[in-house]
């Protein structure tokens, strides 16, 4: 009776080694480290349709406003071929404001709790080391703004202005460090629609009372971040449904030896083949034609998509790059992607 009872017991533990053994192998379950530490099955998770919304959230950047800017001396306005452009000094501000780094770590911390994507300017400037402030590209002066974007690309820029009462009086603008029973402190915080500039969400606060300007600020923001956080979500949520805003601009260049207006291979104009690509391939066919002549295309208010049908990611660059295969591999034709704003769809066609 002993030996039977000592052979079950070894095929039990047998069985349940080998049941353990086929499990992992087949579903290879891994920790995520979820708050609920509920283990999540790898296979499952990677051969499962994407979450769009987790997809889609906006990325953030925290950035200072030209107001700090200016009083810090980083901010100057210089002229090219007749323009004004202005020229910001990140660098040279993060170093001398250390108010900022508080208040921009403070901020993101909060997306950062909400699963938001973040870029932060400190480490996004590094990647600009190799680049002049003052780039030239096309013939269009390029700021530290613009190159920034243009590289990091965040969805949403959170910036932000603000100053206290002792700020006049100090000769640095570390403002805790000045001797003061209490200041008067005013901040702005604005999101901004990176793509297009638009303001989506702000907070506006003056008369802050408080001996630091940064703890004071902090205090303050406990109470405005969720709203804030609320708004920029329902603006971007109303993005996923009506598209993305954009600008397209198509022209030729100075050797393409044909018009817009002629005759492409697939027998209607060039014009016309790109306006019904355009039609086929923004959200309810929305876009404006602005400008229609034998050398350029420009449109506005044209909705892309930022999402595919299996909730992956697509963006500008995505949509600019099929626009460039479609001309090339249905009319045979190569345009130059000479795009600059996140917003800003630019392309050249070149001669055949």
């Amino acid at each position: 009776m002993k030996k039977v009872l000592f052979y079950s017991v070894v095929i039990c533990i047998i069985a349940t080694f080998a049941s353990c053994s086929t499990k992992t192998e087949k579903t290879r379950v891994l920790q995520f480290g979820s708050t609920n530490n509920e283990a999540v099955d790898m296979g499952a998770y990677l051969n499962s349709n994407v979450n769009g919304v987790e997809q889609a959230l906006p990325s953030i950047m925290v950035i200072p406003g030209d107001l700090v800017l200016a009083n810090f001396k980083c901010l100057k306005q210089e002229s090219y071929q007749g323009k004004q452009y202005a020229i910001r000094d990140y660098n040279t501000y993060i170093l001398k404001d250390d108010r900022f780094k508080r208040l921009a770590a403070y901020i993101q911390d909060a997306f950062n709790d909400e699963n938001y994507p973040l870029n932060d300017l400190e480490q996004s400037m590094k990647l600009l080391e190799t680049k002049s402030a003052s780039d030239l590209a096309n013939n269009l002066a390029k700021d530290t703004r613009t190159q920034l974007l243009s590289t990091v690309r965040p969805d949403i820029i959170l910036e932000m202005d603000y100053q206290s009462s002792a700020d006049v009086k100090a000769p640095s603008l570390t403002s805790y460090s000045v001797p003061s029973s209490e200041k008067n402190i005013s901040f702005t915080l604005r999101a901004i629609d990176a793509y297009n500039t638009k303001v989506v969400a702000s907070i506006s606060k003056s008369n802050i009372k408080g001996e630091s300007t940064t703890e004071a600020i902090q205090r303050m923001l406990d109470s405005e971040m969720s709203s804030l956080m609320q708004d920029i979500q329902k603006y971007y949520s109303g993005i996923l449904t009506r598209g993305r805003d954009v600008t397209v601009r198509i022209t030729l260049d100075n050797n393409c030896p044909f018009n817009l207006t002629d005759e492409s291979i697939e027998g209607d104009t060039y014009a016309d083949w790109i306006i019904d690509y355009i039609k086929t391939h923004t959200v309810k066919g929305a876009y404006k034609m602005v400008i229609n002549t034998d050398k350029e295309l420009s449109f506005t208010n044209v909705r892309i998509n930022l999402l595919q049908e299996d909730g992956t990611q697509y963006g500008v660059y995505d949509w600019t790059r099929d626009l460039q295969k479609n001309l090339r591999n249905n009319l045979g034709i190569k345009a130059t992607n000479r795009s600059q704003g996140l917003g800003e769809i630019e392309l050249t066609i070149k001669k055949i």
